[in-house]
């Protein structure tokens, strides 16, 4: 994992928001002709034209392509500088993003100026936007799968492992116990119990592997064992996680968990097969294609079309989408420097900036709080998801971190690194929604449940004196940072030298 390359020095600082900037002035420019042709207004009566007919189909098509960009081009900009705000209050940018979209739903913008719907998420416009929604969701989990390092839990000590088991096992017993408590306010209607606590004890041991990295990275502990570590650990647990899941919604799927075994059954020999046949037949044909020069247009449209099938194989299945995208991510050999992970990183880059956070805004658009706030009986129901969330990932990794071996700081650090479960916990959320697995008001409190649990990351880190100065050789320790030879060699230290004698 390689650290964020530092600006160069004598920089100004007011150069790192043109780019943001100029994306925000171009979207007002589009947004400004958009509403100059009415586009902010709906039609009246829905007639869409002067004479009171339908519209002509090639009027209707530009128009609502139109829509589609100036909406594209107003949440990129809103998502950009949520994302620059957070950087500077010290937060992932992807926490600025998913706010954002909170901010643009009815809970809040959306609420006081329902006009503002139009702009950002507009009605004519919606099928098309919540598809571009779920491909920026598939490629998301597509570029997951193909950070993630299974040679990592190889070479993991058994501390590490003790530690996976521990922060993924009993948030999971906990969010299944406490099932029973928020089942009445929570589950969705005629979803049988076992299906949902499943789900709920998934959701509450999730960890965010992607929002994680760079949390371990601005914390300046990419190079130290408590950052390895931490992402050794979230990478099992996704294993582990993405398992319960796929159980869950195949249980809610047959209606019983003896009718479920096949599907779940037939979704672990798809995926051992596609790991075991397709990742060598995909390192073959990506030789064969430096070899034989293959354009990146080509190999561009060969990931989509990977990605993509095996989606819609994992939803034939009876699983979610999402369960095939990660599988094709981890097919793709991700070595910095080739061509075809050149292609990747570029799509990953324009999906990132474009098309996921469309799928922040359709998530903030269901997202109401008011909904949740003026009801008793879900804010109870909420604080009890969240004390549940929190309470069982510290728990469950500092105290078996500890138990290993551990130092008590260490240990409660990587609970805290641990409990971060942004986008990630969202995407699982927005899975059991579309299942069938839980309400609206469920998802709306657990979303802010995901939000607030990365949120306090970065500041528990600090109260904990854990973070990292650019540069420093050692975690903080309320001292002079050391720059011995032996500092700077515990620092690079691997994570499974960290187990006690």
């Amino acid at each position: 994992m390689k650290e964020l390359p530092s600006s160069p020095a004598g920089t100004p600082a007011w150069r790192g928001i043109v780019y943001p900037l100029l994306i925000s002035a171009a979207a007002v420019g589009v947004l400004v002709a958009a509403l100059g042709f009415g586009l902010g207004v709906p039609d009246p009566g829905g007639t869409g034209g002067a004479g009171g007919g339908p519209p002509a189909a090639g009027d209707h098509t530009g128009g609502t392509v139109l829509r589609v960009v100036a909406a594209l081009a107003a949440v990129a900009a809103v998502a950009t500088a949520g994302g620059l705000l957070a950087r500077k209050l010290g937060q992932p940018p992807v926490i600025g993003e998913i706010a954002t979209g909170l901010l643009l739903g009815p809970s809040f913008l959306a609420g006081v100026l329902p006009a503002s719907t139009e702009l950002f998420h507009p009605a004519a416009a919606k099928p098309l936007l919540g598809l571009l929604a779920q491909v920026g969701l598939i490629l998301f989990m597509f570029a997951v799968g193909s950070e993630f390092d299974a040679s990592q839990l190889r070479r993991s000590g058994r501390v590490v492992a003790a530690v996976s088991q521990g922060s993924m096992i009993i948030p999971f017993v906990l969010g299944v116990l406490s099932a029973a408590l928020v089942y009445r306010e929570f589950a969705a209607g005629g979803i049988g119990f076992v299906p949902f606590a499943i789900f709920l004890g998934t959701a509450m041991s999730i960890t965010a592997f992607p929002v994680l990295a760079r949390i371990v990275q601005e914390s300046g502990l990419a190079r130290h064992p408590l950052g390895t570590m931490a992402m050794t650990c979230a990478a099992a647990c996704d294993v582990i996680a993405w398992g319960a899941l796929a159980t869950a919604m195949a249980v809610a799927t047959a209606g019983s968990v003896w009718g479920a075994g096949g599907t779940v059954l037939l979704a672990a020999a798809f995926a051992a097969f596609v790991l075991v046949v397709g990742r060598p037949l995909v390192r073959a044909a990506d030789r064969w294609a430096d070899r034989a020069r293959v354009s990146s247009a080509a190999r561009l449209l060969a990931l989509l079309l990977l990605a993509f099938s095996l989606a819609r194989v994992t939803d034939l299945i009876g699983v979610h989408s999402i369960f095939g995208a990660f599988l094709a991510g981890m097919l793709v050999p991700h070595r910095p420097g080739t061509a075809l992970t050149t292609v990747q990183t570029r799509l990953d880059s324009v999906n990132r900036r474009l098309l996921l956070p469309m799928f922040f805004v359709s998530v903030g658009m269901t997202v109401d709080l008011t909904q949740v706030t003026g009801h008793a009986g879900l804010l109870l129901a909420g604080v009890v998801a969240v004390v549940t969330a929190v309470a069982g990932k510290l728990a469950g990794t500092a105290v078996t971190a500890r138990t290993a071996g551990l130092p008590w700081r260490t240990s409660l650090g990587l609970g805290v690194l641990l409990n971060a479960r942004g986008v990630t916990e969202i995407v699982v959320l927005r899975a059991g929604l579309d299942a069938g697995l839980i309400n609206q008001n469920a998802f709306t409190v657990l979303v802010v449940m995901a939000v607030l649990t990365t949120v306090m990351t970065g500041p528990a880190l600090q109260l904990l004196k854990l973070t990292r100065r650019p540069g420093a050789g050692t975690v903080h320790e309320g001292t002079a940072p050391s720059s011995t030879p032996a500092a700077e060699s515990a620092a690079a230290t691997p994570a499974k030298e960290m187990e006690p004698a």
